[in-house]
């Protein structure tokens, strides 16, 4: 199973991102293909609010229109939406160990073990995700 960033996503809606086409293949790609994808909701919800922000996107959705992409998102077969189970706890309190001090990586560390928890591979292009021991990450637009 995949789990995408929500950076990456933004980047394959944003035409003004430089990562814009890379983003948008790699998106595509997995929309089209058929590798499990699970997407955690906190990534759905923060698609919808940065996609919908104008100080984001020179040219943003409204809050519906995003919204209504990411139901597209699901109606793939392939595409769930991936919800914390019994051992995520377990797995996020171990990526917020992993943190240094000062860090807010609370998301990161929320997503990461959605993955961990679900043995998938995290793909992003943020190298954060380097800190939490045992993740799988891939950054598919490098």
């Amino acid at each position: 199973m995949i789990v995408p960033d929500i950076n990456l996503l933004i980047y394959a809606y944003n035409d003004g991102a430089s990562q814009h086409a890379a983003a948008r293949v790699w998106w595509e790609g997995l929309l089209c293909g058929q590798e499990h994808v699970g997407i955690a909701w906190v990534v759905s919800i923060g698609f919808i609010r940065l996609m919908s922000n104008d100080q984001v996107i020179r040219s943003p959705l409204s809050p519906l229109d995003a919204a209504n992409r990411t139901k597209d998102w699901f109606r793939c077969p392939h595409v769930h939406p991936l919800n914390p189970g019994d051992r995520h706890l377990d797995y996020f309190n171990r990526n917020l160990a992993a943190q240094e001090r000062g860090r807010n990586l609370i998301t990161d560390a929320h997503i990461a073990a959605l993955a961990m928890e679900n043995d998938a591979v995290l793909h992003t292009n943020d190298s954060d995700f380097s800190r939490f021991p045992g993740l799988r990450w891939h950054n598919p637009i490098s």
